[in-house]
């Protein structure tokens, strides 16, 4: 697991470029994860909107309910188990690594009709994207740790936080879209 170790110290800036620099590379990383959380909740809550068509297949609201809930269980505990993970990693290639797991999960649910099978293998997969969605928060709360002041990450933080909404509520447009599209409406159906 070398490859998540956090990234070497540089050599320090001359004096005249620190407050230029610094200014721009705050803003970088605040959009870094402010659009990466962003994709966690694009990625978390789209399941929801594929039960309907999974209950013409047969299934029950109880069994979708059931394999929805390995999501949070999953996530509850990948929040602690990978937070530790976290602060001994590169919060940029950890934040990266659990988006492109949990759309790996996500794409496999999506395209290859036999991970939507059973409630069982659902259950396996929503769970593992749980697990990868539990990810996202530590990188991101290390890094406003990291570069932002005690008195400005109240204000951050919140900021943030609006990547939760940018993300759970692009979803319903995005699909919307798509089924709009001839072409690609084959696609989700």
């Amino acid at each position: 697991m070398n490859f998540l170790k956090p990234a070497k110290h540089i050599k320090p800036l001359p004096e005249n470029q620190i407050d230029d620099t610094y200014k721009r590379l705050r803003l970088q990383v605040f959009l870094g994860i402010f659009i990466g959380y962003a994709g966690y909740y694009l990625l978390r809550k789209n399941f929801s909107l594929a039960m309907p068509a999974l209950q013409e297949q047969g299934f029950t609201k109880a069994e979708l309910g059931f394999a929805l809930s390995a999501v949070s269980i999953a996530y509850g505990f990948s929040k602690f188990f990978m937070g530790t993970v976290s602060d001994r990693s590169n919060a940029r290639i950890f934040l990266v690594l659990g988006l492109v797991l949990t759309a790996i999960v996500n794409l496999l649910m999506g395209f290859v009709p036999f991970f939507t099978s059973g409630i069982g293998i659902m259950f396996v997969l929503l769970f593992l994207n749980g697990w990868f969605q539990g990810m996202g928060w530590p990188p991101s709360g290390r890094v406003l740790v990291h570069w932002f002041s005690v008195s400005e990450r109240g204000s951050k933080t919140a900021l943030w936080n609006v990547a939760h909404n940018v993300g759970g509520g692009i979803m319903a447009p995005i699909a919307a879209w798509v089924l709009q599209q001839q072409h690609l409406s084959t696609l989700v159906i």
